[in-house]
């Protein structure tokens, strides 16, 4: 279990890695919403895959007889150290599902919070949305079909329409359930940073399709951007919430006057393809099979070592060449030959 989410927690690394390097500077944000998505399911899946590869049998029986040697060896000692073992790391584990059980408890909460201003505040349809007017000051966010803005911008003829656009574009792109994947995520995976890199990723990504919905629709790209950078100063992101000034960076406002390349665009977009197949080949199970069926019992025995000695074997190759190390040089000089082009 440990190799398993060591390998998982490694992929989706290299995956986000990947991504700032690569793909994120181009204007591709559908393919990379779900890309970042598409990257968290198959590094949880990866590791699951099993490669079949065919070893000499010669090799298998001195390893076989040296198992023997060491079952022979064990006490009754070893064995109440292993039961000691098991039960301190029962109580790791309870402690964990606590610790996830009150993050969860507030997650909730949260949500509570944001539908029951829906109920106690104004309502106005708009389009497949539904508009709440706030009496206090905030800055306009989403959450599933609700846009929340004060009620006095909304009057404002001037910023409502641009605001209002924004805003749909995350309620018809339905962003509020990516936000609510990668939010369960970090409940149950807490101990795990890398889940609080790929949300920040994930929202940033949302704000680039929502201002590419807006000048789309309005072609004006500097009134746009005055717009956000009056509500820049406003400091009240809300959580779970699509937010009109989520990461407003220089990255941000530079991507929509950033010129795009369909060639460069296509080739990033299949570098992705060996890319996924390395990491297949990286991360998957390895299986022996054996060519001598008169030998059942050393297969066996061969199986328990592998399983024993995996964790080992995945840590040498990730420090001492492996091929995951080749695939990113691969990769890497495709993307040079692709920014050349």
């Amino acid at each position: 279990m440990l190799l398993y989410i060591l390998k998982s927690i490694f992929c989706l690394l290299l995956f986000l890695g990947f991504y700032h390097l690569v793909l994120e500077k181009e204007k591709m944000h559908r393919f990379n919403r779900f890309y970042l998505l598409g990257s968290i399911v198959f590094a949880f899946i990866v590791p699951s895959f099993t490669i079949t590869v065919v070893a000499p049998t010669e090799y298998i029986e001195p390893v076989a007889q040296d198992l023997q040697m060491m079952t022979h060896l064990a006490t009754s000692d070893v064995v109440f150290e292993e039961q000691a073992s098991i039960n301190y790391m029962n109580y790791l584990f309870v402690a964990y599902f606590i610790v996830s059980g009150i993050l969860f408890l507030f997650f909730t909460k949260n949500i509570y919070r944001l539908l029951s201003k829906t109920r106690k505040n104004e309502q106005v349809n708009y389009f497949t949305a539904t508009v709440i007017l706030l009496k206090e000051q905030v800055l306009p966010h989403t959450f599933l079909k609700y846009i929340f803005i004060n009620k006095k911008e909304y009057t404002n003829d001037q910023q409502k329409q641009l605001i209002l656009t924004h805003e749909l574009a995350h309620v018809k792109q339905k962003h509020s359930i990516d936000v609510l994947f990668i939010e369960l995520l970090q409940i149950v995976f807490w101990c795990v940073p890398i889940f609080k890199f790929y949300k920040k990723a994930i929202q940033l990504n949302h704000e680039f399709l929502a201002d590419d919905a807006v000048i789309k629709s309005h072609k004006n790209i500097s009134e746009y951007q005055h717009i956000l950078l009056n509500t820049s100063a406003q400091n009240n992101n809300i959580y779970l919430a699509s937010n009109l000034n989520y990461s407003l960076t220089k990255k941000r406002l530079l991507m929509m006057t950033t010129p795009s390349s369909k060639t460069k665009i296509l080739l990033k977009k299949l570098l992705v393809l060996p890319l996924t197949a390395g990491f297949i080949f990286a991360f998957a199970q390895r299986v022996e099979a054996q060519d001598n069926k008169n030998m059942p019992q050393i297969v066996e025995v061969k199986e328990e070592l592998q399983n024993e000695n995996e964790l080992l074997i995945f840590i040498k190759k990730c420090f001492l060449g492996s091929d995951i190390i080749e695939l990113i040089g691969i990769s890497l000089g495709l993307f040079d030959i692709a920014r050349d082009n």
